[in-house]
């Protein structure tokens, strides 16, 4: 209260004093305006665009949002003390109700550390998604692993002990998934946070208690370390996205843990995450450990044919661990257990598949180097297990196993299994004419795609893969998975339908061709091609006729948790209601989001900069009206000669008595003899409108909807309504080259959003072309040049203000960019009526 008492009675005591302190309060207001708008515009594109960002980031850009506005506030109050004095507590409650909506839900209750395997659970908060389904594999009394759960409740405990949720959000804050070296560097970061931290003693103790009853109970040696996060082998499959650490001796269990905690900040696995739109909090970390299975096969069975067959169960298996299959670096055998009349019958593959995943010539059991194979009697045994696990889940399931070295199966995973429904048949499709390069393989995931073929050898060169290329490659690890957004198929020479990868794919809708056998030899590089998994061939050039036929299966995504969690606080971001500055209700109390409050203050802050107030009663005027021979009304504020002395209420200025050059130079754009103004009264439309409805009579002449403009002879700050939308133009322009500047904000428009989006496109690309470093976001572009001379500086304004001038209203009228081409092109030849660019 004392600082408000001191800053009226500055009013009285020295009043240049106040004014000049006045214009610094404003200087930082408008500096803090520019950033809170860059902030809105960027949350506007995340939220308008449906950009996949993790949550925080998008409480990261609130935050700053928020700080900036009160600091907004703070500006205003110092301008007008005591005029506002609501304004912080209602910008406090809009700020709050917000960080509301984005903060995840609490973690679960805690529950022991390590949980039994043969547990009864309702659902997965704290064994995760593989545990949950194990346990119920368990309860229906199959064969799985012994073992035991390191619950999530552990990493919520290690997380809390090490303080590292706070760190991890600050990086996950600021991670592109569409930049590899973003989520890299972010990934890098985050693993090594995880794999450094230590372990509290309590939760290692318990682990190991675990672990020493495991080993008095089954006499294991080795274990298998498995991740098993909450959503984890749910309807997304996050199938191969988490580590698993095989074959790990008991002094090295803790360590193994760390690793597969860790994991969960992988680039693949965050990738997976947030292009899912899962929260980070909502995925927390449990850990199987598992007596490891000493296996001599290992495979995915499928309780269904991969195009949802209910007659046959498929079977893909390779020798020994099956790491090497579900991470797509072999050609595994493949069997089909089909239902006939009189039961089931076994198809065996013909090609058997070596510990180094080359295919081999197969032979009977006991004659020639064959690699074992599994019998009919144990297909049948996993066809069998597999009906009964989907009737179970009531749903079709894919599920891994292995055959030990006595001859046991074990069950290790359940999850899920996505149908792509094969396409009917409405008549025979004629392709006899088209040149044809490649057929065979195995149909991974369905569709057709055309695009340019790029070949790789290795995950290091996953960064380079271009937009909608024709990924060929000889294997589909799952970290291959970070490139789905942007290839349009994938034909590759190993690898299978049960590989995690394709699993994947199928998710993402898109089409994969396995097991080619030689797909980078026979499709070169740059060559154009039409992939068409459902017919196993891949055409030379691209052909309509089959990719209308054949369109990838997209899997709607409904609302994801990101989404939803956003949607509810954009409330109190977005809406724009206060628009009209001259109506009662243009007030603190009836602002209702951020956006309101920053256009409230900057109104308000305009108000108070161009008027002195002597008292809290009495007002009066500090500007002077600009005489220009256009629908604009601009007040001016001379900061060299208005400060201090006495204004005349209005007292018209004409153009040519300016001083300011920078202004004279905008001035003369903006009023260029090119340039028609017919119908462009430039107050505001809406409320104008509404007003006229209404019985009310608005005058063009209101100082609510003014331009404003602070001067000096080498300086220049303009705002300007123009209807629905808003510039301001910083510039200063003196002697020295390198402190001189333009600086261009434009934002808003009374058009539909493509409309806005183009006449930005038409306004960046004539300001590029006079030499402006341009960026647009949402409805806003930002513009600036740098360090020229004087000359170049007034050249520049004077092309602002023709440009500007010649696109009002065009948000109204540009239809496509044919359109934005011409207007372009029209502009740079001196033609600033965009009228024929509209009727050609």
């Amino acid at each position: 209260m004392l600082s408000i008492l001191n800053r009226i009675a500055l009013q009285f005591i020295a009043p240049r004093a106040a004014v000049r302190a006045k214009y610094n309060a404003f200087k930082e207001l408008l500096r803090h305006d520019r950033k809170c708008h860059s902030l809105l515009a960027e949350l506007e594109e995340v939220y308008y665009r449906n950009s996949r960002v993790d949550l925080n980031r998008i409480h990261r850009l609130h935050q700053e949002l928020s700080s900036g506005v009160t600091a907004m506030v703070g500006c205003l109050n110092r301008m007008a003390p005591a005029s506002y004095l609501s304004l912080r507590a209602y910008a406090k409650k809009i700020d709050f109700y917000g960080r509301i909506a984005l903060t995840p839900l609490a973690a679960p209750p805690v529950s022991a550390f390590v949980l039994p395997l043969d547990g009864s659970y309702t659902d997965d908060l704290q064994i995760g998604g593989k545990g949950l389904h194990l346990c119920q594999l368990n309860q229906l009394g199959l064969p799985v692993p012994e073992g035991f759960i390191i619950s999530t409740s552990a990493f919520h405990s290690f997380l809390e002990a090490n303080g590292l949720r706070p760190r991890i959000n600050s990086l996950l804050s600021h991670v592109d998934i569409e930049s590899e070296q973003s989520l890299s560097a972010a990934a890098t970061q985050l693993m090594q946070l995880v794999e450094e931290a230590e372990l509290p003693a309590g939760l290692a103790g318990e682990i190991r208690t675990g672990l020493a009853a495991l080993v008095t109970r089954t006499g294991a040696e080795l274990f298998a370390v498995r991740s098993s996060a909450v959503g984890e082998d749910s309807a997304l499959s996050f199938a191969g996205q988490y580590e698993s650490v095989l074959g790990v001796g008991a002094e090295d269990l803790l360590s193994a843990y760390k690793k597969v905690l860790a994991s969960k900040y992988s680039p693949r696995a965050i990738y997976y995450r947030i292009n899912a739109g899962l929260l980070d909090e909502d995925t927390p970390m449990a850990v199987l450990v598992l007596k490891m299975v000493d296996a001599r096969l290992s495979g995915v069975v499928t309780s269904r044919g991969f195009a949802g067959s209910t007659e046959e169960v498929v079977i893909h298996y390779t020798e020994g661990l099956g790491d090497k299959l579900v991470g797509g670096r072999c050609t595994p055998a493949r069997v089909v257990v089909r239902r006939e009349k009189d039961g089931f019958m076994v198809e065996q593959a013909t090609v058997q598949v070596g510990p180094a995943g080359s295919p081999t010539q197969a032979h009977p059991e006991g004659e020639g180097p064959s690699p074992p194979r599994i019998t009919d009697e144990k297909a049948l045994q996993l066809a069998s297990w597999a009906r009964e696990i989907e009737l179970y889940f009531q749903a079709p399931q894919e599920i891994e196993w292995s055959l030990d070295r006595r001859k046991a199966l074990y069950l290790l995973q359940a999850r899920p299994m996505l149908i792509q429904k094969e396409i009917e048949e409405e008549g025979a499709l004629d392709i006899s004419g088209y040149s044809l390069l490649f057929e065979g393989g195995e149909t991974a995931s369905r569709g057709a795609a055309c695009g340019p073929v790029y070949s790789i050898e290795h995950e290091g060169q996953l960064a380079a893969v271009p937009l909608n290329a024709v990924l060929v490659t000889a294997v589909t690890p799952p970290s291959y998975v970070l490139v789905l957004d942007r290839v349009c198929a994938v034909v590759a020479e190993q690898g299978s339908a049960a590989d995690h990868f394709s699993s994947v794919a199928r998710e993402a809708g898109v089409p994969v061709l396995v097991k080619t056998g030689n797909a980078r030899t026979v499709l070169p590089p740059g060559r154009v091609v039409t992939v068409c998994t459902d017919l196993g061939r891949v055409f030379d050039g691209c052909i309509d006729l089959i990719m209308k036929r054949y369109a990838p299966q997209h899997i709607e995504q409904l609302e994801t948790p990101v989404r939803q969690a956003f949607t509810r606080a954009s409330q109190f971001i977005f809406p724009l209601q206060l628009v009209n500055p001259g109506e009662s209700s243009f007030a603190p109390e009836n602002c209702r989001s951020l956006h309101d409050l920053i256009r409230f203050i900057h109104e308000k802050g305009v108000q108070a900069m161009f008027s002195h107030s002597a008292t809290t009663f009495s007002k009066r005027s500090a500007t002077t009206l600009l005489d220009v021979p256009i629908p604009l009304q601009i007040r001016l504020l001379d900061i060299e000669a208005d400060i201090g002395r006495p204004a005349v209420n209005d007292a018209a200025r004409e153009a040519g008595e300016l001083r300011s050059a920078p202004l004279g130079a905008f001035l003369q754009g903006l009023t260029h003899p090119g340039i028609t103004w017919r119908h462009h009264a430039h107050f505001d439309w809406k409320n104008f409108s509404e007003a006229t409805m209404a019985g009310g009579i608005v005058s063009s002449d209101d100082p609510s909807f003014a331009s404003y403009a602070v001067v000096s002879h080498d300086y220049l700050n303009l705002n300007i309504r123009f209807g629905y939308h808003f510039v301001i133009l910083d510039s200063l322009c003196g002697s020295v080259a390198e402190e001189n500047y333009i600086k261009l904000r434009f934002a808003g428009g009374g058009g539909e959003f493509a409309g806005i989006t183009l006449r930005l496109a038409l306004i960046a690309e004539i300001l590029r072309r006079h030499g402006f470093s341009v960026q647009t976001k949402g409805d806003l572009l930002e513009a600036q040049l740098m360090r020229y001379n004087q000359d170049i500086v007034l050249q520049n304004l004077d092309v602002a203000g023709r440009l500007l001038a010649a696109t009002t209203l065009m948000d109204m009228v540009i239809k496509d960019e044919s359109m934005v081409n011409r207007m372009v092109e029209g502009f740079m030849h001196g033609d600033y009526d965009f009228s024929r660019a509209e009727h050609s």
